[in-house]
């Protein structure tokens, strides 16, 4: 299994590197240094043109909203909030009432020793633009238990018709995709459950395209592209085979999300020295 996976890995790389020669991504140096581990990012919705990241473990309980070309805009501190080990965020509506929500995913777990990990969810503020600091202390919290024992993860996305939370495990030859379902329980444990495998490994992030059909894969070598649909129980599918799409190797990339239309997608890596901590832009 594990022959077969480096293989796969060679040809999808090759395959990515092909593309980028005929259409290079976009390039934006990162105007702050505040998000030095960056780990996770995702577009606005009520928030038109901004992006939203954060740092991962130990690192303070904030968000940052960024311009599409790499400036802050704003600072969005979780009060009574701690970042265990923050690896993904995810904006979506809330399927009943419509309200945009910022998800948060506390959900790395390097050896596996969490029986429970936390997702954070905080409505989605309408930003001015002006460098602003604000202090949320309306924070949901989502407790989550996995029905296979812990594992580390950090990748998540959300089914904009269901609500659905889908995490995508980790370390695995062929990691785990799992289903939290909505309506979310805040004053219990949720379980996920592991509806499917996926033929990667060492899955660092992920985010669905906003009208449910696309999904994207991020690993620390290529971002990978699958077909979905809802089943008759509206529990997603994937379709069998995945496309790979371009990608420059990051230092350390963990974050990854489509733009507002779907037509094309943001990466961003932890910084490293004597390397520009660079938004990329492929379309």
């Amino acid at each position: 299994m594990l022959k077969k996976l480096i293989i796969f890995l060679i040809l999808a790389t090759a395959i990515a590197l092909f593309a980028l020669a005929n259409r290079p991504p976009k390039e934006f140096v990162l105007q702050t240094d505040v998000l030095n581990e960056a780990s996770g990012i995702d577009f606005g919705i009520l928030n038109k043109e901004v992006l939203f990241s954060h740092n991962d473990s130990g690192n303070k309980a904030e968000i940052y909203a960024l311009t599409i070309d790499g400036k802050i805009l704003s600072t969005l501190i979780l009060k009574g909030t701690k970042n265990r080990d923050w690896e993904d965020i995810a904006v979506a509506k809330d399927p009943q009432n419509d309200i945009s929500y910022i998800y948060i995913a506390d959900i790395g777990d390097n050896n596996a020793k969490y029986n429970t990990v936390y997702v954070y969810r905080l409505k989605e503020p309408q930003l001015t633009g002006k460098n602003e600091i604000l202090q949320i202390s309306a924070v949901d919290t989502i407790e989550i238990s996995y029905e296979d024992g812990p594992r580390d993860a950090e990748a998540i996305f959300l089914e904009p018709k269901t609500g659905d939370i889908y995490i995508i495990s980790k370390r695995e030859e062929q990691v785990g995709l799992y289903r939290v379902p909505y309506p979310f329980n805040f004053k219990d444990k949720n379980n996920a459950r592991r509806i499917a495998s996926l033929p990667l490994s060492w899955v660092t992030a992920a985010d669905l395209s906003n009208n449910g059909k696309l999904l994207l894969v991020k690993t620390y070598t290529g971002i990978y592209r699958y077909k979905i649909m809802l089943d008759d129980k509206n529990i997603i599918i994937l379709s069998k085979e995945a496309k790979t799409m371009p990608y420059i190797t990051e230092t350390q990339g963990e974050a990854v999300c489509w733009d507002a239309k779907n037509k094309g997608y943001f990466t961003l890596s932890e910084a490293a020295t004597g390397i520009n901590q660079t938004l990329y832009y492929y379309k």
